[in-house]
């Protein structure tokens, strides 16, 4: 197969998605590796790497029209659907089911491409393509945040200085976003807040990102989320807010949450009640979900102020570290990109996380998910590769 590696169009993207050593396993498998030029400066691979590793170097038209095998890290944008075509495999994070519109998925589905999203790879009740970015993403918007309480704030956050107070955090959610952002937080010294639905497994699932000697000495205070009933658990935030410098959104709104029952963690006011120059960061990017202040962001250095709180929101917050981020993220695509390399109905009757990750083939929505949030039709991938529908 001719595999094409191209550079990412999103502002502030930075990561690349195939490493010069992988280019050199599929070469050797025998299929033709195509790489656009500066594909992987940020990351730390020049053009010279791949072409040593035996890819092509060629430009973004030529690599579109020849490949059939797509690897990019982010969406394709608007500026490149018109590149799209009937039999491209596109693997890449598509986010179908977030930010992106209805109107946009409708135009890259009609290119006829089959697009499989590396954050739907689903195996043994994990997302392995997803995990590892969500790991950093916690750490380093945990990092971020205190850095921008020195910027905004004039604080130095954490308990450093005998006779200044330690600072108070709060992270909403302890999954694998949330435990990393609490590591970093607690390392720091800073007092931890945790706002969770499942206070009673929390030290199960942090156990893999933070010291639980470190957890017992701190003794970090737990906030239980109560979906059915949240209006205490929406007050104890509240409570906290007038003293916290640091909140970290790492939970997204499920369908056990309607806005019915609860439109937000933190609105408005809860947001004005935080100290001035106080940091809050948003790391789901999912835009007035459940903070209402919180919008997200393309870009890596973006801030903005609203009620006095600095928002900081970034999207893709990993490509602020393209070179542990792209290693980390081609660690865990590439054996599926081998697999893709056999093909896609070989390779998606074989194996059904990629299966399950496909979100349109042959010009049909086939995500079920994502088009019931985004009000799309769908049809089953089943049916499409059983001849149903055409």
């Amino acid at each position: 197969m001719r595999v094409g590696v191209l550079k990412e169009r999103k502002r502030d993207e930075r990561r690349v998605a195939l490493r010069p050593d992988q280019t050199a396993a599929l070469v050797a498998a025998g299929h033709e590796v195509l790489v656009e030029p500066g594909a992987g400066l940020a990351s730390g691979f020049a053009d010279a790497d791949y072409a040593g590793s035996g890819a092509a170097l060629d430009g973004r038209e030529r690599i579109y029209d020849a490949s059939e095998l797509l690897l990019k890290v982010k969406c394709p944008l608007p500026e490149e659907y018109g590149f799209l075509k009937r039999g491209h495999i596109v693997f890449a994070y598509l986010h179908f089911d977030e930010n992106i519109a209805p109107s946009e998925i409708e135009r890259i589905v009609a290119t006829g491409i089959t697009g499989i999203a590396y954050e739907w790879v689903e195996k043994s009740g994990t997302l392995p393509l997803l995990t590892p970015m969500s790991e950093i993403t916690g750490a380093i918007f945990a990092l971020r945040a205190m850095e921008l309480l020195v910027e905004h704030a004039g604080v130095l956050g954490g308990g450093y200085v005998d006779g200044w107070p330690e600072s108070q955090a709060i992270v909403i959610g302890a999954g694998h976003i949330g435990s990393n952002a609490i590591n970093v937080l607690l390392r720091n010294r800073f007092r931890v807040v945790v706002v969770d639905k499942h206070p009673e497994t929390i030290e199960m699932r942090i156990r893999p990102y933070v010291d639980l000697g470190m957890w017992s000495d701190a003794r970090p205070e737990i906030i239980r989320f109560d979906e059915s009933s949240p209006g205490a658990s929406l007050e104890e935030i509240r409570r906290h807010l007038p003293e916290t410098a640091i909140v970290i959104c790492a939970a997204v709104r499920r369908p056990s949450l309607p806005k019915s029952r609860c439109e937000y963690l933190i609105d408005r006011a809860g947001v004005a009640a935080m100290p001035e120059g106080s940091v809050l960061c948003d790391a789901t990017a999912c835009d007035r979900d459940l903070i209402e202040t919180a919008v997200s962001s393309e870009s890596l250095t973006e801030t903005y102020v609203e009620e006095g709180t600095v928002h900081y929101n970034c999207d893709h917050i990993p490509s602020l570290v393209p070179a542990t981020a792209t290693k980390l993220l081609t660690d865990a695509t590439f054996p599926y990109v081998e697999k893709l390399v056999r093909g896609f109905e070989d390779a998606s009757r074989s194996d059904a996380p990629l299966r399950g990750a496909t979100m349109c083939h042959r010009g049909k929505l086939t995500h079920a998910y994502s088009a019931e949030k985004k009000g799309l039709p769908h049809v089953s991938l089943e049916e499409l590769l059983a001849g149903v529908q055409e």
